[in-house]
């Protein structure tokens, strides 16, 4: 999970527009639809662990916090 912490958190660095875009979804709670995947995303039940989700609103908090600074 903290390799795919730091490979999302580079790419929003290095690209403005999405680090804009993933902040503007406020406080949504993010889903990764998919149908074969429940451990990055929500798998075919919805029921999986949704974990890049889950990286997404922990490196979108990490963007807030520091913004705050």
């Amino acid at each position: 999970d903290e390799v795919m912490f730091k490979a999302c958190l580079a790419k929003f660095e290095q690209h403005s527009k999405l680090k804009e875009f993933l902040l503007s979804t406020g406080d949504r709670i993010l889903i990764e639809h998919t149908g074969k995947d429940s451990y990055w995303g929500d798998g075919p039940d919805g029921k999986g662990r949704n974990q890049l989700g889950v990286t997404l609103m922990k490196i979108r908090e990490y963007f807030r916090k520091s913004l705050e600074m």
